[in-house]
């Protein structure tokens, strides 16, 4: 059964099942209890079954795991980032306001001084900022009110206006879309590596559970398995006790058979213990541990794992590989950063030439409604000029020399995981044709020991095979059948070992992630 699984994590609260004593105790000194402990102590008696399949294990694990969730914060985290470097962008708004007191003597016939008192207030608003081609503008909107006294000017106080624009642009140094929005990329670029990583975590994460959901499958068959041997143990045990009793077999028979039950109870008793082990394994990848009402709960799977004879070629794998594997995309993404670094790098070694230039209009009155009324073109003041710097020393060709080599140092990392990649797919594909022709021969051979078991039995009946001889035979089916469970085991943790390898894990299950 398949279906669509489209996971919003972290929207889930991940449940922590903590066995402590309260640091608070009773008046008779005793530890208490906490109610969430109580809550898992109080299920520890119940007997409930949970009938589950792969897909909900799946369900389960990606919603309440605690690496993914903590790995689905990072990629919101980086988000941040990409938006803290796109504000250098965003236009300032800045206002300030200044009053100027200056007063002065001022001589007067026969040696007499006055005094004169200029007092000047300013204030002053505009908006700045920078545009992705490296140029910087500044809108400002000044005026100033004068008040002399005594008064030396026809209309006192006077009050001046002047909006001004003023435009820098920078032709060599610090020019361009390429070098001004830098760490916009470079921080787009680790927010998608920060996904990528958290795809990782998702196909490890995954390819566990998988294993943990087999191998609970695969425990369950080996108890059939040593359930199925104890009932033929048990059987040629009956069938001695009559011939006993008629003399046909001697007492060591008897006690042969006996000895063969005892050691298969014992396997049937192992076996249990697997089963409870594998069942407890993904009761902790699912987070079921957690959970007060299912941690106690027996598992029912309601679907058993197909054998897949999966038809591998190794130019599809490669493929794949290119293609989805987080850590080979993740190493792209870093190989495009450096790309970006070497280049502004380069762009710092140029000098700094600078373009400016201002234009401004402005007009005075007896209030600030006359001099915004007189402000015209015909009273403007304008500015050209051309700044020039170049710094002394080789920091910026050293930080130049500095990001090429890590570009190379890229380069080369790149070109060994290529090489780790191909070697990776080649190995793990000769993995799963190695477990699939071992697979197939313990199917043979069990057949064969279980059609050879099935014909002694009428020899043994006929009185023609030894009690000693189909005890043997009877260990030889279980042997074959235990050693085709085990084949069946290696050859799907080898196609799920393949399919992490390709990077294909999450497709394969049918998983998508909301990043």
């Amino acid at each position: 059964m398949k279906r669509k699984l489209s996971f919003a994590l972290g929207t889930l609260a991940l449940g922590i099942f903590v066995l402590q004593a309260a640091t608070n105790t009773a008046a008779n000194g005793a530890a208490k209890i906490s109610p969430s402990t109580w809550a898992f102590i109080n299920s520890a008696q119940t007997n409930r079954v949970l009938r589950i399949g792969l897909v909900d294990c799946i369900a389960w694990t990606m919603q309440n795991n605690s690496e993914i969730m903590i790995k689905k914060i990072e990629p919101k985290l980086k988000e941040d980032d990409r938006r803290i470097a796109e504000s250098k962008f965003e236009p300032v708004f800045s206002a300030n306001a200044i009053l100027d007191v200056n007063k002065s003597p001022v001589p007067m016939p026969l040696n007499v001084y006055s005094s004169s008192v200029s007092k000047v207030a300013e204030v002053n608003a505009g908006i700045s900022g920078k545009l992705k081609t490296g140029t910087r503008y500044e809108l400002d909107l000044m005026g100033s009110r004068t008040d002399a006294n005594p008064a030396i000017r026809a209309v006192n106080p006077v009050y001046f206006a002047e909006p001004e624009l003023t435009i820098t642009q920078p032709l060599f140094r610090g020019a361009g879309f390429e070098v001004n929005e830098a760490e916009i990329h470079i921080a787009a670029n680790i927010r998608r590596i920060s996904a990528k990583s958290l795809r990782s975590t998702a196909m490890e994460t995954i390819s566990r559970t998988l294993s943990a959901y087999y191998n609970y499958c695969y425990a369950l068959e080996y108890k059939a398995i040593t359930d199925a041997a104890l009932k033929r143990a048990r059987d040629l045990y009956t069938i001695n006790q009559e011939r006993y009793a008629k003399g046909i077999i001697s007492s060591v028979e008897l006690l042969e058979t006996d000895t063969s039950v005892a050691k298969r109870v014992k396997d049937v008793i192992s076996a249990e213990a697997i089963v409870a082990k594998t069942e407890d394994d993904l009761k902790m990848i699912t987070n079921l541990i957690d959970d007060p009402n299912l941690w106690m709960a027996r598992i029912e799977v309601i679907d058993r794992p197909a054998v897949e004879l999966r038809k591998i070629d190794l130019t599809e794998c490669l493929t794949n590989a290119f293609s989805f594997r987080p850590d080979y995309q993740m190493k792209l993404i870093e190989l495009q950063n450096n790309d970006i670094a070497v280049k502004v790098a380069r762009n710092s070694l140029l000098p700094t030439v600078d373009l400016a230039g201002s234009y401004g209009m402005n007009g005075w009155g007896a209030d600030y409604g006359d001099a915004l009324n007189t402000v015209t073109p015909e009273n403007n003041d304008w500015t050209v000029w051309l700044r020039f710097s170049k710094p002394w020393g080789g920091g910026e060709r050293a930080a130049y020399d500095q990001k090429k080599l890590e570009k190379m140092r890229g380069l080369m990392e790149l070109k060994r995981l290529e090489q780790k990649i191909i070697l990776d797919i080649r190995d793990r594909i000769r993995a799963v044709e190695t477990q699939r022709k071992q697979m197939e021969a313990a199917k043979h051979s069990k057949d064969l020991e279980l059609k050879n078991f099935e014909a002694q039995k009428e020899r043994y009946a006929a009185g023609q095979v030894s009690t000693h001889n189909m005890l043997d035979y009877q260990e030889r089916v279980a042997t074959s059948e235990t050693e085709y469970l085990k084949t069946l085991v290696d050859y799907q943790t080898a196609l799920i070992t393949l399919d992490n390898a390709e990077g294909v894990t999450l497709a394969k299950n049918n998983i998508v992630l909301e990043e």
